[in-house]
């Protein structure tokens, strides 16, 4: 390599805590989405084993196509192993996965693309999580925890980048399509292990003496590692990329509004949006979350100082059962976070993976989700173009009885994690009252029901007259999970009120969704 080669500017910029296109001088909103290629439960994107340089480069053009601006990439998601980032008894990172990080940079260049490449964890070969843990100890130490609070789990972190940046620098990489480089994917620490799971005794970090008794110094345990880590890491990349913009990602703290979002793990942002090194940050947020997102954003701590993307949001299919109706509630989502001060969001992800949790992906359904978020179609993310397809939204339910935390609303509140419940055997109804006459297509029943077993069920409509007529009928075996589907062609016309009854069923009586669909066209 040239002496004389120095990085390239960096495309995006801030400026008075927005993006800034430098190359236009235009305000840049991130908009795109994450790619993710799961084999053997790692992430082999960049593997040169599976690598295909015309896949990514008709996947990128087909996203600049349709008005898509950014990639996120995961860097060490395939970390281990001979075609992987690095190697269990070999120091340092692989040249060969290094050549196609740089490769896909400069496609991303072509196809006037930015990246937003992140680390999801310091990767476990090449001597870094070794020496990640010189120093730990009975109170303070392990993985996750020691790495982020101890002196040597913050050396590690910065020797795993600066190795990273060099070997990216060798090659000349396009560094001036990354939008951001992010240090971890997700942060959390352990709350269920020592440090943070102990009430009394001391602990020593890289950053001072914290008493465990007093819960302000626990706190501000944290919030110093990884403030500390977060600058050892900056100044880092930025001594081989001098202008590069320097990110984290994180799920929603559970404080100070409650919520379950990452189970026993501990995450605290709002600290760090008011101190750090970061230069904008990536919260992660999916609709049909625990609590609302005016309340993650509260969590979060969001401010106008620094920009904030998305970084992941998407439709989990256990959420919303067709594909529409999770574009419909993606769009919703991101329109309402825009007054929160979300300023990009990226797509949780372009295949559906292979997951309890999977999300639609930008592929499903003849690349449904592709072109119904596209910026093309779409040219204000903040401004829904999508019509909500299920006519329940706006209906108001009535039961025959609830229990009290299993309402009626709960079947038509697009979430399938919630259900409403009669808390008693059949037969119970479930009305759906419309406040104008509607036309229906289809009803779609998502089943909650266990055990599993034979079951009947009548769905009647009501007309403006007020009387009921029976449109559809289902006896079978059906278990939670399963779905009922009526399809109405020619559709159901003036229809002022749905009413589904259970006759029959093994289990007491329950729906986790009743989907009402417009006829088609």
């Amino acid at each position: 390599m040239p002496d004389t080669w120095v990085p390239p500017i960096h495309r995006i910029a801030i400026e008075d805590g927005r993006f800034i296109d430098s190359s236009t001088g235009e305000t840049f909103v991130p908009r795109g989405v994450n790619m993710v290629r799961l084999e053997g439960g790692r992430d082999v994107v960049f593997s040169p084993a599976v690598y295909d340089r015309a896949r990514f480069d008709d996947e990128f053009r087909g996203l600049a196509a349709r008005g898509y601006n950014t990639v996120r990439l995961f860097l060490t998601s395939c970390d281990i192993g001979q075609d992987c980032l690095t190697e269990a008894d070999v120091a340092g990172l692989n040249g060969e996965f290094l050549d196609v990080i740089a490769e896909v940079m400069q496609l991303a260049r072509d196809h006037g693309l930015v990246l937003l490449l992140t680390s999801n964890d310091l990767p476990d070969g090449g001597g870094y999580r070794d020496r990640a843990h010189l120093d730990d100890g009975s109170i303070v130490g392990g993985y996750r925890n020691g790495e982020f609070l101890t002196a040597s789990g913050h050396a590690a972190m910065a020797t795993f980048w600066d190795d990273l940046m060099a070997g990216l620098v060798e090659r000349q990489a396009a560094l001036d399509v990354v939008l951001g480089w992010s240090i971890l994917n997700e942060q959390w620490l352990f709350g269920a292990d020592p440090p943070l799971s102990l009430d009394a005794g001391m602990a020593t970090t890289a950053t001072g003496v914290y008493d465990l008794a007093n819960p302000d110094q626990k706190r501000a345990m944290v919030v110093d590692g990884i403030r500390s880590m977060i600058g050892d890491v900056a100044s880092t990349i930025r001594s081989h990329d001098p202008d590069a913009l320097v990110t984290m990602g994180f799920f929603s703290p559970q404080f100070p509004n409650a919520s379950g979002i990452g189970g026993d793990w501990y995450v605290d942002t709002a600290p760090l949006v008011a101190e750090s090194d970061l230069d904008f940050f990536d919260f992660h947020a999916y609709p049909g979350e625990d609590i609302g997102l005016a309340e993650i954003a509260e969590n979060f701590g969001i401010s106008e100082s620094r920009p904030v993307v998305m970084g992941e949001v998407g439709a989990f299919v256990h959420r919303f059962g067709t594909i529409d109706a999770g574009a419909y509630a993606v769009q919703e989502w991101i329109a309402n976070s825009c007054a929160l001060g979300f300023d990009g969001w990226l797509y949780w992800a372009y295949d559906r993976l292979p997951a309890d949790d999977a999300t639609y992906g930008f592929t499903d359904s003849e690349g449904f989700l592709l072109d119904a978020l596209a910026p093309v179609n779409q040219p204000d993310a903040c401004e829904p173009s999508l019509e909500n397809p299920d006519l329940s939204a706006g209906a108001t339910a009535s039961a025959s009885r609830s229990l009290p935390d299993q309402i009626p609303e709960a079947a038509v509140d697009g979430n399938l994690d919630s259900i409403w419940g009669s808390g008693a055997d059949a037969p119970q109804w479930i009305e759906l009252r419309f406040d104008e006459a509607v036309d229906v297509g289809s009803i779609v029943l998502h089943v909650a029901q266990f055990p599993a077993g034979p079951t009947r069920h009548v769905v009647e409509v009501r007309g403006a007259d007020g009387t009921l007529t029976e449109v559809a009928r289902f006896e079978q075996d059906t278990d939670g999970g399963d779905l009922l589907e009526a399809t109405f062609d020619p559709a159901l016309i003036d229809v002022e009120a749905i009413r589904v009854t259970t006759l029959e069923s093994p289990s007491w009586v329950a729906w986790s969704g009743i989907e009402i669909r417009r006829p088609p066209g």
